[in-house]
């Protein structure tokens, strides 16, 4: 970038506003040196970023601050083909016979419109949509009741954890508002982050299904770290993915 755009404050603040749009966090010290401005100069970025709520300052630097996801009713109305190409990637997981946790949330829910009847199976979940379509299909489906969150469309609560963790689940197939490999899973809504915390807690292996705008995103509520997940199905680009996968976590590549 050219020496007068460095020193234009609108410049500056235009290519940190974009970094902050992707994700990524902005360091201090790593700034000052880029832009060859002194740390007072970056200070005054990061302030006027703050002040219209795309970053919060924190020591060192800035985090971004994430919107939150559209509710799943709008999210419903809308076409998705990264959403579709996941859930095909995932339908190998699944075998007949197996317990199944179901999340909510788009992806989940065209997983649960192309699974094939699992008569020797049972399908556990949250999300009354997922449970229609698996039911629909001719698996035994348990449904878990509780107050309706509007963001992923599933029953949260303490009697919905409670109901989730007294199931021995083979697999758990979990939506995301975000995954980042220092973060892990996370959640926008609080009760729906512990509900999901709950579904990995009970189930022998947990895979997450996201599309690639969530990848590297860091909701407001973790989950579960990376490490206490199994798999990543995504369409994310394995660039996109590599620092998850040093943490152990397996990637499959829509």
């Amino acid at each position: 970038m050219a020496e007068l755009d460095l020193n234009s404050p609108e410049a500056r603040q235009a290519m940190l506003e974009a970094r902050a749009g992707e994700g990524a966090s902005l360091s201090l010290p790593a700034l000052v040196a880029e832009f060859r401005v002194s740390p007072d100069t970056v200070r005054r970025d990061l302030l006027a970023l703050e002040a219209r709520g795309i970053v919060r300052r924190v020591r060192g630097g800035a985090l971004p601050v994430m919107r939150m996801v559209a509710p799943m009713a709008t999210r419903m109305r809308s076409d998705d083909a990264a959403a579709e190409a996941v859930a095909v990637a995932a339908l190998s997981l699944v075998e007949d016979g197996m317990v199944l946790m179901l999340d909510g949330g788009t992806t989940v829910l065209r997983l649960a419109r192309a699974l094939p009847a699992l008569p020797r199976g049972l399908v556990v979940t949250p999300a009354p949509a997922v449970a229609m379509a698996t039911l629909a299909a001719g698996t035994p489906t348990h449904l878990i009741g509780g107050r309706l969150s509007p963001f992923g469309g599933v029953a949260v609560g303490r009697s919905a954890e409670q109901a989730v963790g007294a199931v021995a689940a083979d697999l758990a197939l979990m939506g995301a508002c975000g995954i980042e490999a220092g973060f892990g899973l996370s959640a926008d809504d609080a009760d729906e982050a512990a509900l999901k915390a709950a579904m990995v807690a009970a189930s022998a292996m947990s895979a997450v299904l996201t599309g690639a705008a969530k990848v590297g995103r860091r909701a407001r509520h973790r989950v579960a770290e990376c490490a206490a997940l199994d798999l990543l199905v995504t369409d994310a680009t394995p660039e996109q993915t590599a620092e998850m996968e040093e943490t152990g976590l397996e990637i499959r590549h829509a």
